[in-house]
């Protein structure tokens, strides 16, 4: 009887601990799956939230999720012009923050703009321009352009900032070039003079390769061009600019299509400094600016089209920032 009586309290004991070891299991389990789940939401959140304010690169940082270049690139202080005509002026189109001066009154507002010449692309924001003939551009241009134009912050206006001021004014952008058109060769930046008295434009920073319609892998050069580097005595300027930094326009001469490129320009008391991937030291300065009605601008400006050009020149951003100038 004893034994008996041994055995079933055993048995008993066995079977108290089964099951408590079964409701921890049970426990844990739940525990297990509810943390999963707020672990994914978590993650979800952090997806939405976890770009870096629009910089939208894909050369290692990170990415935002919106399709729409405004958002991506942050571009509060711009307009674009576009090779395209849907307001029959034969004229190229522009694209207003306020949609009210948008030359085509169908078109959104710039802060929510896309289309086949200016769009988000594996989180870059991607510009494309025709050459071919036909190819509206602007009255004061043979040469076609999808490009950005700096604007007064409130978007009122086509204002310019003083070259010999004090205040510095600065664009910091990453591009890639990803093609050009049968020409070999588009500007990707530049300063331009609002009233053109003198100074037209100021700079040019372009790709040149000799290679026609150059793709990502063909080699090319980073060259600057501009008054600052072509302008002349007979013209106007304090020095012969052509004869002085002819030899040195080139700033790049190894440059692969399809690789990334940091730049910065800044402008202060008639200095400007261009800096390319160090931005602690200017690759060129430039000194004598006296133009004093400036703005910003850049994308894709076609160089040297004539009637049997053909093919986009094509240019990806992942950064485009500039001071607030006015």
């Amino acid at each position: 009887m004893k034994t008996i009586r041994l055995h079933s309290i055993l048995l008993m004991i066995i079977c108290i601990g089964f099951l408590q070891s079964c409701s921890s299991d049970s426990d844990e389990l739940v525990a297990q799956e509810q943390g999963t789940d707020e672990g994914n939401e978590d993650s979800e959140t952090d997806g939405d939230n976890g770009g870096n304010g629009g910089t939208g690169v894909d050369n290692g940082g990170d990415t935002t999720n919106s399709d729409i270049p405004y958002e991506v690139l942050e571009l509060k202080n711009w307009k674009i012009t576009l090779p395209r005509d849907f307001d029959n002026d034969d004229l190229a189109d522009e694209v207003y923050l306020d949609k009210s001066k948008n030359d085509f009154s169908d078109d959104p507002s710039f802060t929510a703009y896309k289309d086949e010449f200016f769009f988000v692309k594996n989180g870059n924001v991607r510009f494309s321009c025709p050459t071919e003939t036909g190819t509206p551009t602007t009255g004061n241009s043979l040469n076609t352009r999808s490009e950005l134009r700096e604007m007064p912050s409130n978007g009122d206006g086509e204002a310019g900032w003083d070259a010999t001021n004090g205040t510095i004014k600065t664009l910091t952008f990453k591009v890639r070039v990803i093609q050009t058109s049968s020409t070999g060769k588009f500007a990707f930046a530049q300063i331009h003079d609002f009233k053109q008295s003198v100074w037209d434009d100021l700079l040019r920073i372009q790709v040149q390769s000799d290679n026609p319609n150059a793709k990502e892998g063909n080699t090319g050069r980073i060259y600057i061009l501009g008054d600052v580097i072509e302008g002349r005595m007979s013209d106007g300027f304090s020095v012969d600019f052509r004869d002085l930094n002819y030899s040195d326009r080139y700033i790049k001469n190894d440059y692969v299509l399809g690789n990334w490129l940091t730049f910065k320009v800044t402008v202060q008391n008639s200095v400007m400094k261009i800096y390319l991937d160090d931005m602690n030291t200017p690759i060129r300065t430039y000194d004598n600016i006296t133009c004093k009605s400036n703005y910003f601008k850049a994308g894709v400006y076609n160089q040297s089209i004539n009637s049997t050009s053909t093919g986009n020149g094509i240019a990806e951003f992942s950064e485009i920032t500039v001071t607030k100038n006015f």
